[in-house]
């Protein structure tokens, strides 16, 4: 999809689907209309009684406004009337634009000229790009489909009057987070550790990022042995993955702060020998999704290009019951030497995340964000429609939830400082126990994490798993994954960048 600015009216420039945003009670902008579509879509407007309210559209088809076939003028071919409220808000701009954009692709429209309210900034320009490019994305590669059951995506989207910068980098958050729905959707006989490393490799080629992948040797000669116990049991070797951006040197001569982005990477979840039944085991090609997150999180970085350090890091296998599978009642010393009493297989992403926050402690960044699948728990306490946080750092908490707030991703900061719970997580006979409690489950294992963190270390803990995959679309998200946490992360860099006081390397 291509998403441009335009500074041509619709009435003289023609689409073939003007989508007009309107602020609740008011009129739509018909100064940019021109005289005759102006009153067209007003007597429609009085046809149908249709009042601005917040979640209202109204549907306009508009015949030729000329019968002689040889007359080329442009024409504003249809018109649809949307509703954003009362007031700008960023994500209500960024939902209706996603939704503009899939009932035109249901009405095999191609192309399409959004027109808001007020001229658009720089954030609301970025705002419209994502919804558009998000609005556009469907998973449809194992379709076999003919002719006119083939989906017509949506090719052209202009803006009037946007902000081109604006939306430049709202095109590059949304395909970003697309680039990891694609890869999340992918079913677990396409998608195995060895390709989720051999993406990584193709990514770091394409973007210039610098990678490095251990294979199960490397992984044992250096302690990952909490990766290799979780992806004993699979056929497929597990792998692990360090992507780095490094901007260029800024004329200041400061050093760059370093972030840390770590995903959990199962590429698909049985439950290892405590399998799952077979309900749960649905969807759990999506275990995978805060690695995808990871992916999609630098290529981003990669064409942002802030003069912020990032990595990337995850651990990708596979929880499979063999005999080769890790077993309830193992001890299992993560990278960092602590030991792990293994209480459940089913809690094994916590196990692989341990040898990854261990080796990213290493690297002393400023601080570091996991983005993981983890409990079922967090969905029960939160829903579907937000993800967990999870920190014990009050400035980095503010600074993840503004983050989120600007990326229209929700979340809920949950609290970690209940020791009495935290007794939950204590084995007689190891360091740390992998399944705590079933009241509090999301933080028992938050409260593990915790344990494989570098002391001093900001980190924070984002728990996905209700808002990993939908059956519906709605707002920016289509059926299947939404790779949930991939704008917010951008956001998160790009304000760490700002608040250096130099945005861009």
């Amino acid at each position: 999809m291509n998403v441009s600015s335009v500074w041509e009216k619709p009435s003289e420039r023609g689409t073939k689907l003007l989508v007009l945003f309107v602020n609740e009670g008011q009129a739509p902008r018909c100064d940019v209309l021109g005289e005759d579509l102006g009153t067209r879509v007003r007597l429609h407007m009085e046809h149908a009684s249709f009042v601005a309210k917040k979640g209202k559209s109204l549907y306009i088809p508009l015949p030729e406004m000329s019968a002689d076939p040889e007359d080329e003028r442009p024409q504003v071919r249809n018109v649809l009337l949307v509703c954003l409220g009362n007031g700008p808000c960023l994500d209500e701009i960024r939902g209706r634009a996603a939704e503009s954009v899939r009932r035109a692709r249901g009405m095999k429209i191609d192309e399409l000229t959004f027109v808001l309210p007020e001229d658009p900034d720089e954030r609301t320009s970025r705002a419209i790009a994502e919804g558009a490019v998000l609005g556009g994305y469907v998973f449809e590669k194992y379709l076999t489909r003919n002719g006119d059951e083939r989906p017509q995506p949506v090719r052209e989207v202009a803006v009037f009057r946007g902000n081109d910068g604006g939306i430049a980098t709202g095109v590059v958050f949304a395909e970003s987070q697309i680039f990891a729905r694609d890869l999340v959707n992918e079913p677990g006989n396409s998608v195995t550790p060895v390709t989720m490393a051999e993406n990584a490799d193709a990514t770091a080629r394409e973007f210039g990022l610098e990678c490095c992948i251990w294979d199960e040797s490397r992984l044992a000669r250096e302690r990952m042995n909490g990766l290799l116990a979780v992806g004993g049991g699979s056929a497929v070797p597990p792998r692990f993955v360090h992507l780095i951006y490094r901007p260029a040197a800024g004329e200041s001569g400061k050093t760059a702060p370093k972030i840390v982005i770590v995903g959990k990477g199962l590429t698909y979840d049985s439950g290892g020998l405590n399998i799952k039944t077979g309900d749960f085991m649905r969807t759990m090609k999506g275990d995978k999704t805060g690695a995808c997150d990871v992916l999609g999180v630098m290529r981003g970085v990669a064409k942002l290009a802030p003069a912020v350090e990032v990595h990337g890091i995850f651990g990708a296998a596979e929880n499979m019951p063999d005999g080769g599978a890790f077993r309830p009642d193992d001890i299992i010393r993560a990278r960092n030497g602590k030991t792990i009493e293994i209480d459940n297989t089913d809690a094994e992403g916590r196990v692989t995340l341990a040898d990854s926050l261990s080796y990213a402690s290493e690297l002393s960044p400023d601080a570091i964000i996991d983005i993981a699948t983890l409990t079922g728990g967090c969905a029960v306490a939160l829903g579907n429609y937000r993800a967990g946080l999870f920190s014990v750092d009050d400035a980095l908490a503010r600074e993840i939830e503004q983050a989120a707030e600007r990326a229209g991703e929700r979340l809920w900061r949950l609290p970690m400082d209940d020791e009495k719970l935290r007794d939950a997580i204590k084995s007689p006979v190891a360091d740390v126990l992998n399944s705590g409690a079933r009241y509090g489950s999301a933080i028992c294992a938050a409260m593990f994490l915790q344990s494989f963190v570098g002391e001093g270390i900001p980190w924070a803990h984002l728990d996905i798993a209700g808002v990993d995959m939908y059956k519906e679309e709605f707002g920016v998200y289509g059926k299947g994954a939404s790779a949930w946490g991939v704008r917010l992360c951008l956001e998160f860099i790009l304000g760490r960048a700002a608040a250096e006081g130099n945005a861009v390397a």
